[in-house]
Order: structure tokens, then C-alpha cells, then sequence
């Protein structure tokens, strides 16, 4: 008999684990994608598609050529969506407890130099059953209201782009015979949430006079980063857009190259 819920195991050391649904949901909302993965004989199988989160579910659409979703009505199989946020390499010179006095640091007696670098991240691993569907009702409505939604969040990220007096696209820009056509070459992909495990691998480890003083953060900063700091336990790492102003990191403007 097949479970309710579907096996599953995330490593995620305490210090970074993020149970927040709504901290999550924010992640996806920012990047847009996710990779779907789902086992089988073999290598697991995985790909990347625009995914909506909605209430319990994650929607998707994908090639009905894609042998990864070539599932009978009503089957599920089990599945993890992978959303991967911003990530940067940190390296141990931006840690002031383990750098020399002639350097900037405060290290006092061993402590100099025991550290390494290390790989900062933000990242959310949903679990749960995927099924399929072939509904081309359902399926128009669902790719519509998505494509207006990015396109909407282009515009947006881009006041000056050539078309923004058009406002974001809209289906009716394509034939309706073109539209149908390319309904019939793809299938809609719904996961059921079962488990939500977020990972913000943010320096969450370092002593607060690393976070506090010119360290991980600021130089997150230093190679391109934007951050949203609310509290010592909660960091947003933004990739910088080129006309960024920067965002405040402890009453500080920071802003990247």
C-alpha cells in the first residue's frame, strides 16, 4: 500500500535550517524556477521549470516529449523540488576573530587562522507527489496566468524597457491556432507538498563580532551583493542589479561593484 507521505531526508545543520513557509515561498517568488527530481532505475531524473506556488501545490508545465512526466492519469510518484536562491563563495579572510591585528582582525592566541573558506547559500527543498495532467482548459489558464505574471515582474525589474508602454504580454498577442498547437505539446505538473525544509547557509555559524564587524556580510557586499538583514538570524542575499542604490545592513548602505 502506498504511504500518505513520501520518504525523505534533508542534512540541514540547526544553525541553518528555515521552517518559515512564508520565508520560503519568498525565495521561489524571487528566482522564478526549480528543479524537479524524480527518481526511477538509475540516475534520478531532474529538470528546471517556472514554478508557481499555490496554497499546498507547486504548478509547473513541461514538454509532453519529457519521458520525466510521462505518467498515467492519477498516478504520483514522489518527488523533490529544489529551489536554488543566491550563492557566493566567503572566503576566511573576511572573519575578524581569526585574522592578525596587522590585518584588521582581534585574534587572540590559536584562533588566528582557523578557518576556511566556505560557500554561502540560500536554497528550499520541497517534497511531496507529482502527478500529471492533460486538461488543455486547465492548462491554458494556468500558463496564462503565469506568463502575465513574469512578464508583469520583467516590466517591473525594467521601467525603461523598450516595450513597457505595452504593458506585460498578453496571450492575445498569439494566434489562437499557434496557442493550441502549443497546448497539445505540453503536460501540467502539480506537486503535493508534504515537506518544506529551507537551508540559508548565510554565515549563520559565525560569532556575532564576524557578522557585526567587516566580515561575511560586508563582503558579500564587496563582490556584488545586496543584503536584507532583519536581525542576527535573518540575512537576504540579493544578486545587485546594475543600477542598484544598495540596501542597509545594520545602519549601513552597502552597495556592491
Amino acid at each position: 500500500m502506498e504511504p500518505d507521505v513520501p520518504a525523505s531526508t534533508v542534512y540541514v545543520p540547526a544553525s541553518q535550517r528555515v521552517d518559515d513557509v512564508e520565508r520560503c515561498r519568498a525565495l521561489l517568488s524571487e528566482v522564478g524556477a526549480a528543479l524537479w527530481i524524480t527518481g526511477g532505475d538509475g540516475a534520478p531524473s531532474a529538470t528546471l521549470l517556472p514554478t508557481v506556488w499555490e496554497g499546498e501545490r507547486l504548478i509547473a508545465h513541461a514538454s509532453a516529449h519529457n519521458p520525466q512526466f510521462d505518467l498515467a492519469d492519477g498516478e504520483r510518484v514522489p518527488c523533490r523540488v529544489l529551489i536554488q536562491g543566491s550563492h557566493t563563495y566567503v572566503s576566511p579572510r573576511w572573519y575578524p576573530s581569526i585574522q592578525p591585528a596587522e590585518h584588521g582582525g582581534a585574534a587572540r592566541g590559536r584562533a588566528e587562522g582557523r578557518a576556511v573558506g566556505t560557500w554561502d547559500y540560500e536554497q528550499v527543498q520541497i517534497a511531496g507527489w507529482l502527478t500529471v495532467h492533460r486538461d488543455t482548459r486547465r492548462l491554458r489558464g494556468e500558463v496564462m496566468a503565469q506568463a502575465r505574471s513574469v512578464d508583469a515582474a520583467r516590466l517591473a525589474d525594467t521601467p525603461g524597457a523598450a516595450d513597457a508602454e505595452r504593458g506585460p504580454w498578453s496571450g492575445a498577442e498569439a494566434s489562437s491556432e499557434f496557442m493550441a498547437a502549443m497546448l497539445q505539446g505540453i503536460v501540467g505538473v502539480e506537486l503535493e507538498i508534504t515537506e518544506v525544509v529551507g537551508r540559508f547557509k548565510l554565515s549563520r555559524n559565525r560569532t556575532d563580532a564576524d557578522l557585526l564587524g567587516h566580515g561575511p556580510l560586508l563582503g558579500l557586499v564587496e563582490v556584488g551583493f545586496d543584503l536584507v538583514r532583519v536581525g542576527l538570524d535573518h540575512v537576504r542575499l540579493v544578486p545587485q542589479p546594475a543600477t542598484g542604490q544598495g540596501e542597509t545592513v545594520r545602519g549601513r548602505t552597502c552597495r556592491g561593484r
